[in-house]
């Protein structure tokens, strides 16, 4: 039966049809040739996969990006990035990479942070002399900083499937999100002064004065340090963060002015067909998962992986190579959804922290987005700045090998990712 349900798989994944969708219909006609398994107990598991509190986050955080980008908090953003960033070589590049970082806390999208910066960024350093292959490169690739600082929706995904806490997520992740930005920054440094790209530049009087700078972008730096100080002081749930988020953002956007009605009713729009398309993919991965735990699947992967190692080092060092080569076919969002449940008897068996687990799992899971065939985040940027897929391809892989080196630290280091989680 095994069998029929992953060929099934591959051929639907290969005619493209949505991941949500493939598995609904592989959960269906697993019960339609299964006599054991009763069809309302497969719908009862489809509801039962939404029906979380904890998930309200998702939409709520989703909406706090939306309303953030509308409000004019991330010009104010880009203006502070810029401000830092001008005195030395690949300023707009830095710049780049910064606004990733401090925009983070808004999104917590890869998706959502390529696509805004594609349309800002990328035109601005194609005239500073960038070639358009490595300014979508750099956007992509920035972006996927997004899922790894709070609030994630990666990472809260992850703690609602595997019984996780969400605030220990968030807190274990600050660090690898911060240590990430700051590789793909010396990478980024590097590579501009040896192609002579950008060089630094000193103040005018043009220049508005980085304290001032700073001033404006305050309001989005704050929020991910008020979610986190209040979920982890007990404050308030993840749920809750969400909501006090909401109002935080609306209040910026009422003090600022700057959003139309219909660029509020656009966010608005977004957040729904955004938390539609989670939805979709959550409620039928939790079907799925009841599938594959019927069937001891994870039980049986976890025995096999055993057998091969009982080094904790080594065994997420394969998990995160069957993350990569999964990451390639399915969404980092579904990936999280599918895989995240079927390893963790085989890490809690190992005795790897499930923070730890949790952010390398999120962090590889992610990096699908910039790589064929699926590469959401690729498509994404380079429609928008329609730059060929080759060139993309050309200036991506040495930024790909540092987030490889980069993730490799993380494994062998389990106090990056633990140390604020279990302070």
């Amino acid at each position: 039966m095994l069998w029929l349900i992953a060929a099934l798989f591959i051929l639907l994944l290969l005619l493209g049809v949505p991941v949500g969708l493939i598995l609904l219909s592989l959960c269906v006609t697993y019960v339609v040739f299964e006599p054991a398994l009763m069809d309302v107990v497969l719908a009862q598991r489809v509801v039962q996969g939404t029906q979380s509190f904890p998930l309200l986050a998702v939409p709520l955080f989703i909406l706090v990006g939306e309303l953030m980008n509308v409000s004019g908090i991330s010009r104010r953003v880009l203006n502070f990035a810029s401000a830092l960033t001008r005195g030395i070589w690949g300023g707009m590049a830095q710049t780049n990479v910064l606004l990733s970082t401090l925009l983070a806390g808004m999104s917590g999208s890869a998706n959502g942070d390529a696509a805004m910066q594609a349309k800002i960024l990328v035109p601005e350093m194609t005239k500073r002399g960038y070639p358009l292959g490595y300014s979508s490169a750099l956007t992509a690739m920035s972006s996927l900083i997004a899922p790894m600082i709070p609030p994630g929706i990666g990472l809260i995904l992850f703690g609602f499937v595997t019984n996780t806490s969400i605030g220990a997520l968030f807190a274990g992740a600050i660090v690898p999100g911060l240590l990430l930005a700051g590789t793909m920054l010396l990478q980024t440094y590097f590579t501009t002064r040896r192609n002579r790209w950008d060089p630094p530049r000193a103040a005018t009087q043009e220049d508005p004065p980085l304290w001032r700078s700073f001033v404006g972008a305050l309001p989005a730096i704050l929020l991910p340090i008020l979610i986190i100080v209040g979920i982890r002081g007990g404050v308030f749930t993840p749920a809750e963060a969400a909501g006090v988020a909401v109002v935080y953002t609306v209040i910026c956007v009422i003090l600022y002015r700057e959003a139309s009605w219909m660029q509020v009713w656009q966010a608005l729009r977004s957040t729904v067909s955004v938390t539609a398309a989670i939805m979709l993919v959550l409620a039928a991965s939790s079907a799925f998962s009841w599938v594959l735990t019927f069937e001891r699947v994870p039980q049986g992967i976890a025995e096999a992986m055993l057998t091969i190692t009982d080094h904790p080092i080594l065994l997420l060092c394969i998990i995160s190579i069957i993350v990569l080569i999964a990451g390639a076919f399915i969404e980092g969002t579904a990936l999280i959804l599918i895989l995240g449940p079927i390893f963790l008897p085989v890490t809690n068996a190992l005795g790897i922290d499930p923070v730890q687990y949790g952010v390398v799992l999120v962090l590889m899971g992610h990096l699908g987005g910039v790589t064929p065939p699926v590469g959401t985040i690729m498509f994404t940027t380079c429609t928008i700045t329609k730059t060929p897929l080759t060139a993309f391809m050309r200036a991506v892989w040495p930024m790909i090998i540092s987030y490889l080196a980069f993730a490799l630290l993380l494994i062998c280091v389990p106090v990056f990712s633990t140390g604020l989680a279990n302070f």
